[in-house]
């Protein structure tokens, strides 16, 4: 018996048009807030059972980096370099 595949779709006009569109980022307070609250929110597991990382990354790396995330990093200024780029 002879297997049929679905053929893939023929590309479109929108996927044909290749030109470059000026874009803005900008995201809602609600969204970063949101973040925020769900780094607070985070569920952390137990520490580690050695001290390398042969179990993957650290759990204090990974604490460090959502503080980061959730209080130091400037959204904003992400934001405006991503704009000016357009």
């Amino acid at each position: 018996m002879t297997e049929t595949r679905p053929r893939p779709a023929e590309p479109g006009p929108a996927t044909q048009d290749t030109t470059v569109r000026p874009f803005r980022v900008e995201v809602p307070d609600q969204a970063l807030d949101d973040v925020r609250r769900r780094i607070a929110a985070t569920r952390w597991p137990s520490r580690e059972l050695v001290t390398d990382r042969s179990q993957g990354v650290q759990l204090a790396t990974l604490q460090a980096l959502a503080r980061y995330w959730a209080s130091d990093y400037d959204w904003r200024r992400c934001e405006a370099r991503l704009n000016a780029l357009s």
